[in-house]
C-alpha cells in the first residue's frame, strides 16, 4: 500500500512537472499553455537565471487568450512533440500574456519593429540571451516552411548552432536601437495654431472616400480618430471633419464589423470593405465605440448611433458582466457543427438551413429570401462557401426586422458561445465604463449601471491605497497597477464627477493624480510601470488608447480645476517630448492631440455651488472645453487656470462670456 501512494505521488509529480511552470498562474492564457510538453515558464528572474546557469537562450513567446493565430501556433507547434523537445533541451521558454504585461510586450513589438521594419502582433516570437539581448523577432511561424517563413523547427535548430558571441552583440545592437529611439530630447517649439487645419488634411489623406474608415486592409475602427475628429468638428463646425466621423461611423454600423445579430463590435475587419471580421470582442474596442457613437448622436440625432450604442451596451453586459464588473474579451474561434473550434463558428449562418429555419417559423420562400438578403446572409456566402457574416445591404428595415431578428439569435442560441477571457482588468473596465458614463446622457439607467460598476471596480482593485492592474472573480488581486491602469481610472472618476458633482469621486480623482505622479514620473518622462522593467510610455494609439495620451488630458484638466501651475508644468514639460511629433503628424497621435488642444484652446471651469451647478445640465455652451467645480459662491465664477474672468448670478451671462472665447 505504502508503495502503491510512492508510485502515485511520482506519477503525480511528473504530471506536474508536464503541467510547467504555468500550472499556477491565473491568466487564462498563461493556464492554455499549462498543460503544454514545452516547459514554459512565466516571466520571471528565475527564468533568465536559470537561463545563465544552463548556458541556455531565451525563447519568449506572447500572446493573448482571445487569438486565433496565437491558437494555431499552440496546436501546431507548442502541443508538439518534437518542438517541444527542441525547446526544452536548448532553450528557457517563457509565456507572456500580453494583456497581464502590456508594457513588456509593447517594448519587445518595438524589438520586432526594428528588427523587421514594420509592425508586428500576435502571437509574438522573440529569441534572446538570457541578458535579455533580442537577436530574433517574429511573429506567426509555422511548424515547418510555410507562409513565407522557413519553420519555426528549423528555425530553432539553426539558431542554436550560430556563434553565442555574435547573437549577443547583434542583440546588444539591438536594445541600443530601440533605447535609443526612446531616448529623445524635448523640444523647445510650441504647438501650431493650425492643428485642426493639418489635422483634417492628415485624416483627409488616409480617408478611405469608397468604404470610409482609415487605411486599408486589415482594417480596425480606429475609434479614437473619429472621437479626434467629432472634438475638431465641436471647435469650429468642419463639415469635412464631420462628415468624414459620420460616414465611417455609419459604414462600420452596417459592416460585419459590428454583430448585426446580438451587438456589439469586433476588433477588425479582415477586408478594406468591412464585411469580415476577426471575429474576437475586446471590451475596450466597445469602449471607445461608445464614446465615438454618442458623441455623433449629439450631433447628428441619427437613430442608427443611438441603435448601435444600446444594442452594444446590452450585449457587453449580458456577456462580460460578472458581480459588477467586466470581464476582457471574447475569442474569435468557438465550436462548429462536429465540435471543432473554428473562426466565427458561433457567429456566421449556412444559407440554406437558415432559409428552411425561417420557412418553418412563418415565412414564405421569398419573404425569407428577401430578408435574409437584407441582412447579407446570400446563398454564395461571404465567409467560407454557403456561410455568411451577417452585414447590412438593404436601405431601410423590412417589416418584419424584429421576428427575423429574434429567429437569427435563436439559431445561434443552438451553438456555443466563444471563450471569454474572465480577467478583470483595471484599465479596459475604466475605459468601458467612462464610454458608458458618456453614453448615459441619453439613458439615465446607463448612470445607475456604471456608477455600480465603478464602485465595484474600485472595490476590486483598490485596497488598502493600492490599485492593481487585474485579477480573475474570486482572487485578490495582487499585481500592482500600471500608468494604464491610472490614467484610464483617473479619466473615468473625473467624468463621474462631472456629471453627479459627487466629491467622493474628486478625492479619489486627485489622490490618483498625484499618486501617478509619484508613481510613473521620472525626470521629465513617463514610464509604463513600477515592477522593474522600466519602459517610456509612448503616445501611439494603438489598439485602443495611448495611456500617456489620456493622462496628458488628465493632468492638465486637474491643474486647471486646481489652479495648480506646478501639475500643469509637468504636463507641458513631459509634452514638449513630443510636440514635435504632434506638430508634424497630429492625426497620427488622437488622445495627445486632444491634450495639445488645450494649449490653443484653455479649459474652463465654471465654479458655484452644488445646486447652481445643477442648472447648468440644460445648458449648451458652444465653447468646446466646459466643465464644472463645485465650489463655495452664490455666483458662477468662469475660470481657467490663474484666474477667473467672469462673475455673475446670471447664467446666460457666464455662458456668453464663455463662448465668446471661441473665434
Amino acid at each position: 500500500m505504502i508503495a502503491f501512494k510512492i508510485l502515485f505521488l511520482i506519477t503525480l509529480t511528473a504530471g506536474n512537472i508536464m503541467a510547467n511552470q504555468l500550472f499556477n498562474e491565473t491568466s487564462p492564457y498563461l493556464l492554455q499553455h499549462k498543460n503544454n510538453p514545452v516547459h514554459w515558464y512565466p516571466w520571471s528572474e528565475e527564468a533568465f537565471e536559470l537561463a545563465k546557469k544552463e548556458n541556455k537562450l531565451i525563447f519568449l513567446s506572447i500572446g493573448y487568450s482571445t487569438c486565433h493565430w496565437c491558437h494555431v501556433m499552440a496546436e501546431e507547434s507548442f502541443e508538439d512533440e518534437q518542438v517541444a523537445q527542441i525547446l526544452n533541451k536548448d532553450y528557457i521558454s517563457i509565456k507572456i500574456d500580453r494583456e497581464q504585461l502590456p508594457h513588456i510586450d509593447g517594448f519587445y513589438q518595438k524589438v520586432y519593429r526594428a528588427m523587421n521594419s514594420k509592425g508586428g502582433g500576435w502571437p509574438l516570437t522573440i529569441v534572446m540571451t538570457a541578458q535579455k539581448e533580442p537577436f530574433f523577432a517574429g511573429t506567426y511561424i509555422p511548424k515547418y516552411p510555410g507562409y513565407g517563413s522557413k519553420g519555426l523547427i528549423p528555425i530553432l535548430q539553426e539558431i542554436v548552432q550560430l556563434d553565442r558571441k555574435l547573437l549577443q552583440q547583434h542583440g546588444s545592437e539591438v536594445l541600443h536601437h530601440v533605447k535609443s529611439k526612446e531616448n529623445f530630447k524635448p523640444s523647445n517649439a510650441n504647438y501650431e495654431s493650425n492643428l485642426e487645419k493639418k489635422i483634417i488634411e492628415q485624416f483627409t489623406q488616409s480617408f478611405d472616400i469608397q468604404n470610409k474608415g482609415f487605411g486599408t486592409q486589415p482594417k480596425f475602427p480606429q475609434f479614437a480618430n473619429i472621437i479626434l475628429l467629432l472634438k475638431t468638428y465641436a471647435l469650429h463646425h468642419n463639415k469635412q471633419a464631420l462628415d468624414m466621423a459620420v460616414q465611417s461611423l455609419e459604414a462600420m454600423a452596417k459592416g460585419g464589423i459590428f454583430d448585426q445579430i446580438q451587438g456589439g463590435f469586433y476588433r477588425y475587419s479582415v477586408d478594406a470593405h468591412w464585411s469580415i471580421p476577426h471575429f474576437e470582442k475586446m471590451l475596450y474596442t466597445n469602449a471607445e465605440a461608445l464614446e465615438a457613437y454618442t458623441l455623433a448622436y449629439k450631433i447628428t440625432k441619427k437613430p442608427l448611433f443611438l441603435e448601435v450604442i444600446e444594442r452594444t451596451i446590452k450585449e457587453m453586459d449580458r456577456r462580460f458582466l460578472v458581480d459588477g464588473v467586466y470581464q476582457s474579451a471574447s475569442n474569435a474561434d468557438s465550436k462548429n457543427d462536429l465540435g471543432i473550434n473554428e473562426e466565427g463558428a458561433y457567429f456566421v449562418f449556412d444559407y440554406d438551413s437558415t432559409l428552411e429555419y425561417f420557412e418553418n417559423n412563418g415565412f414564405t420562400e421569398l419573404e425569407a429570401v428577401d430578408i435574409l438578403r437584407y441582412f447579407g446572409i446570400v446563398e454564395d456566402g461571404n465567409f467560407d462557401g454557403s456561410q455568411s457574416n451577417p452585414e447590412i445591404l438593404g436601405e431601410a428595415k423590412p417589416k418584419e426586422y424584429e421576428k427575423a431578428l429574434q429567429l437569427l439569435q435563436e439559431i445561434r442560441s443552438t451553438k456555443e458561445y466563444p471563450f471569454i477571457d474572465n480577467k478583470i482588468n483595471t484599465a479596459w473596465n475604466a475605459l468601458y465604463l467612462k464610454g458608458k458614463l458618456i453614453a448615459s446622457s441619453l439613458n439615465k439607467q446607463y448612470l445607475e449601471e456604471s456608477l455600480r460598476s465603478l464602485e465595484s471596480l474600485l472595490q476590486l482593485m483598490y485596497k488598502d491605497g493600492e490599485l492593481y492592474h487585474q485579477t480573475i472573480i474570486g482572487k485578490q488581486p495582487v499585481q500592482k497597477a500600471i500608468l494604464e491602469d491610472y490614467s484610464f481610472l483617473i479619466s473615468v472618476l473625473f467624468e463621474a464627477y462631472e456629471i453627479t458633482l459627487d466629491e467622493k469621486y474628486f478625492k479619489l480623482y486627485e489622490e490618483l493624480v498625484l499618486k501617478s505622479i509619484e508613481l510613473f514620473y521620472k525626470q521629465g518622462r513617463w514610464i509604463e510601470s513600477n515592477d522593474g522593467f522600466e519602459t517610456y510610455a509612448d503616445i501611439e494609439d494603438a489598439g485602443y488608447a495611448s495611456a500617456l495620451g489620456v493622462h496628458f488630458n488628465n493632468l492638465i484638466l486637474y491643474a486647471t480645476m486646481q489652479g495648480d501651475q506646478k501639475i500643469l508644468e509637468i504636463a507641458q514639460r513631459s509634452m514638449q517630448y513630443f510636440i514635435d511629433y504632434i506638430n508634424k503628424y497630429p492625426s497620427y497621435f488622437p488622445n495627445t492631440s486632444m491634450a495639445s488642444f488645450y494649449y490653443i484652446y484653455e479649459p474652463v471651469f465654471i465654479k458655484s455651488t452644488k445646486e447652481n451647478l445643477e442648472k447648468l445640465k440644460n445648458q449648451n455652451f458652444t465653447y468646446a472645453y466646459v466643465y464644472k467645480k463645485v465650489y463655495e459662491s452664490d455666483e458662477y465664477l468662469a475660470c481657467k487656470l490663474n484666474s477667473c474672468f467672469s462673475y455673475s448670478k446670471n447664467i446666460e451671462t457666464i455662458k456668453n462670456e464663455v463662448n465668446s472665447l471661441i473665434e
